[in-house]
């Protein structure tokens, strides 16, 4: 089982990838979690990553491969695993292909989680991270759109992509995504 959890910050994609990777016992790979604890760390990777961060940019394409291959490399990742927030741009889609192929790990399913921007916007103002002001955040879904929502049709056109209304109860989104996930062939 492997998964690609795509969707705007404030998604759900993080809670959703929590509750399935405790339910079916696989790693979730968060790169949220992965730049905050590098940034945390001040490795030089994390250094690097802030500078983006801190404005609401996305970390080039080049620093979040770094951290994914060195993520990658862990055990854990061998069999099953939720990718949450990765990739974030055509090229990074592209360079996680060539890191699966090198790997040898076929394809994973992509669910696309759908929320209105005003729903994100009040939900990443709720959580009260320093890094959620409401420019930051506007910024944050302005350069989502941009440049990852290419990506809906990037996975689409491999017919690997499934769709999940995210602006339901946690609950019900939980409830759809299993039942979605179910009618993948892993």
């Amino acid at each position: 089982m492997r998964f690609i959890f795509l969707g705007p910050p404030g998604a759900g994609k993080g809670t959703q990838a929590d509750i399935l990777a405790t339910r079916w016992q696989i790693s979730h790979i968060s790169t949220g979690d992965i730049l905050r604890n590098t940034i945390k760390e001040q490795t030089t990777l994390g250094l690097q990553a802030q500078k983006h961060v801190e404005v609401g940019e996305l970390v080039p394409d080049t620093l979040m491969m770094g951290l994914i291959r060195q993520r990658f490399g862990q055990q854990d990742t061998q069999q099953s695993w939720i990718l949450d927030g990765f990739p974030r741009t055509i090229a990074q889609a592209q360079a996680l292909d060539q890191l699966l192929s090198i790997l040898h790990q076929a394809h994973p399913t992509v669910i696309y989680f759908e929320v209105p921007p005003e729903v994100l916007v009040e939900r990443l103002l709720a959580r009260g991270r320093l890094d959620d002001t409401e420019s930051i955040i506007r910024r944050r879904l302005e350069i989502y759109d941009l440049e990852t929502t290419p990506l809906i049709d990037f996975y689409r056109r491999r017919r690997c992509l499934k769709q999940i209304n995210g602006n339901l109860s946690l609950d019900e989104v939980s409830k759809n995504l299993r039942k979605s996930l179910s009618t993948s062939s892993f």
